[in-house]
């Protein structure tokens, strides 16, 4: 572990302070314990793995939509307290980002895991069996939408039938029963009748 100062550090990177007080605003730098003065001070490894997956190289700004970190508790300079639970925060952090490395390394051995590209595909895939449901839903309780006249009453009966539908759809997700396979193909009347409604629409 290499530690630096936020100037060191900022130097390190070829950027000026005021870059390296952004990165600490955006929660990007994460702090280390020296472990002979206790200062805390830029663990330099772990902020730039950091840096490097979040920040656009061409602007060298936080790309947008990605979750970053709580800030750092205490700038350099803070007082004598302030410090010692800053390094009481750091040490936690750190603790905390060993054990969930620990459980990744134990879930891809377990053969728990699987690539991003097949996370992409059933995610879609779930995506599609949603709108059917939602779809088939609507289409099933339409005829007794159209003839009631109180708004709370179709509000309450369009709540209780998607409260219905998702919750079968977690149910059948927990099971691993939900796949594409098993999901019925999609209605051409019901597609047929989306695609009219929105022409309609626009």
């Amino acid at each position: 572990m290499t530690l630096m100062t936020k100037g060191e550090f900022a130097v390190h990177r070829g950027v000026g302070k005021s870059a390296v007080s952004n990165w600490v605003k955006k929660g990007l730098l994460v702090m280390g314990e020296c472990p002979t003065s206790g200062a805390v001070k830029v663990d330099v490894e772990r902020s730039e793995a950091r840096i490097n997956t979040r920040v656009d190289p061409m602007r060298g700004r936080p790309s947008a939509g990605l979750p970053l970190a709580a800030p750092a508790a205490v700038e350099e300079g803070g007082d004598q307290s302030d410090g010692r639970r800053s390094a009481a925060h750091v040490r936690a952090d750190l603790a905390e980002e060993t054990l969930a490395s620990m459980r990744r390394k134990n879930a891809r051995e377990a053969g728990e895991l699987v690539p991003a590209v097949e996370m992409h595909r059933r995610s879609a895939e779930l995506g599609r069996v949603c709108r059917e449901r939602m779809l088939s839903m609507f289409r099933g309780i339409s005829e007794r939408l159209a003839v009631e006249k109180d708004t709370r009453t179709i509000m309450a009966i369009g709540i209780a039938e998607i409260n219905r539908v998702f919750a079968e759809l977690a149910d059948q997700v927990e099971q691993g029963v939900l796949t594409a396979e098993d999901d019925t193909p999609e209605d051409p009347a019901i597609e047929n009748e989306v695609a009219a409604a929105e022409l309609t629409e626009a």
